[in-house]
This record gives structure tokens, C-alpha cells and sequence, in this order.
């Protein structure tokens, strides 16, 4: 359906994409996961036709540029200023020839009339986002691309979203969206691209990933912070409240120098540590460093 093949794109002397190849097939629901400024706004933006290449080249893109096909969620949610929501409702279902009816929004939205009625900037924040959603996807497109849907959402909300999104997905849809919620990833896509600094590096099915352990993860109390300099050659730690955070790949190593420090393993936590879980802690970690 539509094939990235070798795709580069240069901001002045910074390479933001590198070598990107993606293949997206019709009805694939494609997650695509990673750091603040690993290149996936940017990804999407090439896609859409809204960044000039600077190399390589995108099959298909022409059902991208048809907005009758494709539809985009945005990252932001605005609305024209004192415009009720139901007149913004009809005002994109004239833009359709089969455009979703009132029911089928409201069946979408659960709004009443009451909110209906109501001027669109002075819904809640959570009822402006599947608004939004449900405004993307109003003229029924084959392809829908969004971008961070969930934000502002409630729970109850990001529930219902999560079941239109698996009726969109049995309807045969194609998705691609971005998330920083690692349940969310998991429980909707079949496919995790994972970008980092601009280069894909795993583009896989949410099992494989879950099951590829890339390091383990002990958790000691704080009282033992001396073992920290020990292991400084073989592990990254860092306090986090009242215990010590230890991310390693030489699990034996770390083990025997907690057997030497006659640590009683009542007091030791050992874990897998997945590269997806690893991924959405660099996220989930950015995420509070910029509130």
C-alpha cells in the first residue's frame, strides 16, 4: 500500500531521518514508538507531504495526499472560535460525500444534545479530543494517522477509544499512530516501529518485543548505595526514592558483588527489562523533565 524506500531528511546540517524503509500494508494498525526528537513528527510530516525529502522516495503516497482517503489527528486540538459542536460537526460532513451521519458521531462521541449544543471551546479537554477523533474520521478514509490520540483523555474515554480503534482495525482500516502509553502500544498495533535518533531500529510485533530482554532490573534499598561504585563498570543505577535502580547486562557479575556485600536476597528485586519498557521509560522520563 505504501512503501518508504531509503528516506533521508536534512535540517540545515542535522540529519533527522536516516535510511528510513517502512512498508505499510493495507490494514496494518503500525505503532510508531520513541524518544522526544527521535524524527517521528518529523516521519509523519514526509509522509503527508509537508517536508521535502532530502533523499530516497514514498510508494503510494498519492492516497496519503487523497483527503478523501486518508485522515490525520493532530497532536493540538483546536476549534474556530464560537462555533457550536454541532455546527463544526455538519461543516465537516459537507465535505464528504459519506460523511458519518449524527448518530454515528454521537455514537462516537456519546455527547447529548445538551453538549451539542454547546460551543466547541468550552467542552472539556478530554470532549474536544475524541471530538477531534471523531471528526478524523467523519468522511470515512481507509488510512488514518494519528498523533498522540489519547492525550487529554480520561480513562473511561481512553477505553472507548482503545474499542473504536479494534472496530476500525476488524473494518479492515489502516492505522498508524504514535503513543507514550505502553498499554496502549501493546493492545493496538501489530506492528512497533521503534525510531531512535532518526533511524529505525526494530520494527517488530508487540510479543516479539515484550519477549526480546535486553537487560534485567534490580531493585535494592537505599542502605546498600556503597554497592553502586562497585558496579559502576557493569551497570547504570541512580536512586529513586528509598531504593537503588540498577540496569544491567551482566546480571552475574552484579550478583556476585551483591553476594560479597552479603546482601540477603529478601532485600534484592530482579526483573526483566524489555527494549520496549526501556524505550517508554526514556519517554515517560522526558515526558515529566519538560511538564
Amino acid at each position: 500500500m505504501i512503501t518508504i524506500h531509503n528516506l533521508s531528511k536534512d535540517i540545515g546540517k542535522k540529519h533527522i531521518l536516516k535510511h528510513i524503509n517502512l512498508t505499510i500494508n493495507k490494514g496494518d494498525a503500525i505503532a510508531l514508538v520513541g524518544p522526544n526528537g527521535a524524527g517521528k513528527s518529523t516521519l509523519i510530516d514526509c509522509l503527508l507531504g509537508n517536508k521535502k525529502l532530502t533523499s530516497g522516495d514514498i510508494d503510494g503516497q498519492q492516497l496519503i495526499l487523497d483527503h478523501t482517503k486518508t485522515s490525520v489527528l493532530y497532536q493540538q486540538t483546536y476549534f474556530t472560535p464560537n462555533m457550536k459542536v454541532y455546527q463544526i460537526i455538519e461543516l465537516f460532513q459537507n465535505l464528504y460525500p459519506n460523511a458519518l451521519t449524527k448518530e454515528e458521531i454521537k455514537a462516537i462521541t456519546l455527547f447529548d444534545d445538551a453538549l451539542l449544543n454547546t460551543e466547541a471551546e468550552k467542552i472539556s479537554g478530554g470532549q474536544k479530543r475524541i471530538l477531534d477523533v471523531a471528526l478524523t474520521l467523519i468522511g470515512r478514509p481507509e488510512f488514518i494517522i494519528l498523533d498522540e490520540p489519547t492525550v487529554g483523555m480520561d480513562t473511561s474515554t481512553r477505553r472507548r477509544f482503545y474499542d473504536l480503534i479494534k472496530t476500525l482495525k476488524a473494518e479492515g482500516k489502516t492505522i498508524l499512530f504514535t503513543s507514550h502509553y505502553i498499554e496502549e502500544v501493546e493492545s493496538l498495533s501489530d506492528r512497533i516501529v521503534v525510531l531512535h535518533k532518526g533511524e529505525i531500529i526494530r520494527d517488530s510485533t508487540p510479543r516479539a518485543l515484550r519477549e526480546e530482554s535486553t537487560q534485567k532490573q534490580i531493585v535494592l534499598p537505599k542502605k546498600y548505595e556503597n554497592v553502586t561504585k562497585q558496579i559502576s563498570d557493569i551497570a547504570f543505577s541512580k536512586i529513586e526514592g528509598e531504593y537503588i535502580m540498577i540496569h544491567t547486562s551482566q546480571i552475574d557479575e552484579v550478583i556476585n558483588i551483591v553476594i560479597n556485600n552479603h546482601i540477603s536476597f529478601e532485600h534484592v528485586e530482579i526483573t526483566n527489562e524489555s527494549l520496549l519498557d526501556r524505550v517508554f521509560k526514556v519517554v515517560e522520563e522526558e515526558r515529566h523533565e519538560t511538564v
